[in-house]
């Protein structure tokens, strides 16, 4: 499951790498910890040429309530013990709240990072990230628009696909991690003519080799605001490496574009 994830690179970073669509930090508060209920940035199938500013944690068009669906399984109801082998069919299409955004309301959930879980009686967090140092990435997603019966105002939302976790995720332990797009090549995941097998042959596992994780502690599972600390190792890593991993150390805040 991903529950959370870190989102710490400048707006620079960020049109640098996906780039210059208007981001107005203006618009936004950010949390540096993004966790369900809190807003941060999509790229989505339908407005591509800009960002777009979304509730992690998706309420399905249809609802007559709210849900908060923050993580969507690719193998649908199949694989219920997070056989990493599994080779089944991948039957996310399956599920009433994920068959129309799966072909036409697809997202890239910008972000650096995310939080794997160690299981047990008292979970430990810990921070997992690419080890080519290359931020920010791009995480898949799906997203939808909902109506408040009530109110009537709109409520725009998402939710991050998640497959069964490779050898260094499960190494903490955690049974599942989310579905990191191929570092240059998220925007595929948004192309509107893909097929049904063509969308699913996107949902992998990132290899264990380009990861690593380290522990951090465990104030991430409390309410924001968060500062840089929040990052600082607290253990050893999960694998050696001869460089330390250079997340982004600053938040948005404070940050302005120059005119």
């Amino acid at each position: 499951m991903c529950r959370k994830y870190i989102l710490a690179s400048n707006a620079d970073a960020i049109e640098n790498h996906f780039g210059s669509k208007g981001l107005n930090l203006l618009d936004w508060n950010p949390s540096l910890v993004v966790s369900p209920g809190d807003t941060s940035l999509l790229i989505t199938q339908q407005d591509q040429d800009k960002y777009t500013l979304s509730v992690f944690g998706m309420t399905p068009a249809w609802a007559k309530q709210p849900m908060q669906l923050v993580n969507a399984r690719t193998e649908g109801d199949k694989n219920p013990d997070n056989n990493p082998a599994f080779k089944g069919s991948k039957a996310i299409f399956l599920k009433p709240a994920f068959q129309k955004p799966l072909f036409s309301q697809r997202c890239i959930v910008i972000a650096d990072a995310f939080i794997g879980w160690s299981s047990g009686i008292l979970p430990k967090p810990y921070l997992c990230y690419l080890r080519d140092h290359r931020h920010p990435i791009g995480l898949a997603g799906l997203y939808d628009g909902w109506i408040h019966p009530a109110t009537r105002e709109p409520f725009h939302s998402f939710t991050i696909l998640t497959v069964a976790a490779n050898s260094l995720v499960r190494g903490l332990p955690s049974p599942r991690m989310p579905v990191i797009l191929p570092y240059g090549q998220e925007t595929r995941w948004l192309k509107p003519n893909l097929s049904l097998a063509e969308i699913l042959n996107m949902l992998q596992q990132y290899p264990s080799k380009k990861m690593n994780a380290y522990p951090v502690s465990g104030k991430i599972d409390q309410p924001g605001p968060y500062s840089k600390e929040i990052m600082t190792p607290i253990g050893p890593k999960l694998l050696t490496e001869e460089h330390p991993p250079a997340l982004p150390v600053k938040s948005y805040y404070g940050q302005k574009k120059k005119p």
